[in-house]
């Protein structure tokens, strides 16, 4: 079997958008990322990043997305980051009047913030450590072969 391809690091997710505008002022104004240059594609969008985070965020037009319509539900796709203070965030979310579901990760009792960006698109936001911090391998199950 050949052998896996080392990944080197994660660059960045991309999201659909009906309203590139809207998606950009929550990601600016909300959650602190900021419009960097893109290239010039033939279709509508933004590229946005955030300090510490070491990846992009692109937000790419399309007038046919259709968002989930059960918003309650936070076991879909979604993207999820690591808060300081995640009291802090809590009021700051009241401040920018956006909806969260709370929830608890089971077994380890982290909180989580789910939030929605104008388009539908699930966020969560949590307390959890950083990955690095986390002991992974007692989680590990399997690894394949030569990683």
């Amino acid at each position: 079997m050949p052998s896996p391809i080392p990944i080197a690091r994660f660059n960045h997710a991309a999201l659909n958008s009906i309203d590139i505008a809207a998606s950009v002022a929550f990601y600016t104004q909300v959650l602190g990322f900021f419009e960097v240059p893109r290239p010039g594609f033939s279709f509508a969008g933004s590229w946005l990043y955030s300090d510490g985070l070491g990846m992009m965020l692109h937000l790419i037009h399309d007038r046919r997305f259709e968002p989930s319509s059960t918003r309650d539900n936070t076991r879909r796709h979604h993207l999820a980051f690591r808060v300081e203070d995640i009291d802090r965030t809590l009021a700051q979310l009241a401040e920018h009047n956006v909806a969260v579901i709370h929830r608890r990760l089971p077994d380890y009792g982290y909180r989580q913030l789910f939030i929605h960006d104008p388009d539908g698109n699930l966020i969560e936001l949590g307390e959890w450590p950083d990955v690095e911090q986390m002991d992974i391998r007692a989680l590990q199950t399997t690894r394949p072969a030569g990683g």
